[in-house]
């Protein structure tokens, strides 16, 4: 799945340098960011007032444009080159650790992309099973205000008032976020913490908590986590990160492709209100398919990794004075 780190670099060392580039890259991409508002005109004294009144100015329709420059570059410097200067300081071939080294048959393209259509009815069962949950209705309350801005910000980002906005709105919202989150939380992260606690379902758990965690959904956390497990499984078991992105941007391009269709029908229509209603009954079911499917998944991609979740000594780095001997693969 990866091979050994240069110089004998301690899985702790690799950790702290992926924390140490991560935290840069958040400083880095809140001061990115800015630059594009405070240039754009009418925008220069929006940070004046309190946060509600900054929210109120910048969340309108008019700020798309800027808003999806925002959040590319915020991206960009969060979740991706964080991980890739990471894995080019500790590895010798940055994008193969990764997982961005194989190639995707159709057999698993089909496999995945089906497999996350039916992740749909589990993922709107956990919400639903959230809201059951015992919270104090001031709680409760704080949630779904929290929902209803996250849903306000989704919706000027991803404005489709035509095809050519909803081709834009899947870059920017479906296939970007993919790429960029898959290669920190599992071509990075769970990659190293796979190899460094020996407990490769662990370090998916772990990888899928701060996954949900990262996104401030609190009705959505379960549904992420989920999503973010078997994302995370996926990847465990082919070392394919592709695989990943592919079923990252199938699950947000299934959601932004149904609230364009409803929007052709109706442009007023409430975002809160377009979830697809599942019968609770129908994610057990569909959980039961997406387990099947996994396994015909991992099936199918046998031949790409012997041993999933272990590292391994590249033939061509046998040679290499500063990697340690294969038999010392278990000390880093």
């Amino acid at each position: 799945m990866a091979h050994l780190a240069l110089k004998r670099m301690t899985y702790f060392g690799q950790f702290g340098i992926l924390i140490g580039f991560v935290g840069a890259g958040l400083v880095i991409a809140s001061i990115v960011s800015l630059i594009p508002l405070l240039t754009q005109p009418g925008l220069s004294d929006i940070f004046k007032g309190n946060t509600e009144d900054i929210m109120d100015k910048l969340f309108v329709p008019e700020n798309a444009g800027v808003l999806r420059v925002v959040q590319l570059l915020s991206a960009l410097f969060l979740f991706f080159i964080p991980p890739w200067v990471y894995a080019k300081i500790c590895h010798k071939k940055s994008f193969t650790h990764l997982g961005f080294k194989h190639k995707v048959t159709m057999g698993q393209g089909i496999l995945v992309i089906v497999l996350m259509i039916f992740c749909l009815p589990v993922v709107a069962m956990l919400s639903e099973f959230t809201e059951m949950l015992p919270f104090s209705e001031a709680t409760m309350k704080k949630f779904k205000l929290a929902e209803e801005e996250y849903t306000k910000q989704i919706s000027v980002i991803g404005r489709m008032d035509n095809f050519l906005d909803f081709l834009i709105s899947l870059f920017m919202l479906a296939i970007l976020p993919a790429v960029f989150e898959e290669t920190l939380f599992r071509g990075a992260a769970q990659n190293l913490l796979s190899r460094w606690f020996k407990m490769p379902v662990l370090a998916i758990i772990i990888t899928s908590i701060i996954f949900s965690a990262v996104h401030f959904s609190y009705l959505g956390f379960l549904s992420r986590l989920l999503l973010g497990f078997v994302l995370g499984w996926m990847y465990y078991r082919t070392g394919n990160l592709w695989l990943s992105i592919i079923g990252h941007v199938t699950n947000n391009a299934a959601a932004l492709t149904a609230l364009y269709i409803m929007k052709l029908k109706d442009p007023n229509i409430d975002l809160n209100k377009v979830d697809p209603d599942f019968p609770f009954w129908s994610g057990f079911v569909a959980l039961a398919i997406v387990v099947l499917l996994l396994i015909a998944l991992d099936k199918v991609s046998q031949y790409q990794i012997k041993n999933p979740g272990k590292e391994e000594l590249m033939a061509d780095e046998m040679n290499n004075p500063f990697d340690a001997p294969p038999s010392q693969l278990s000390s880093y």
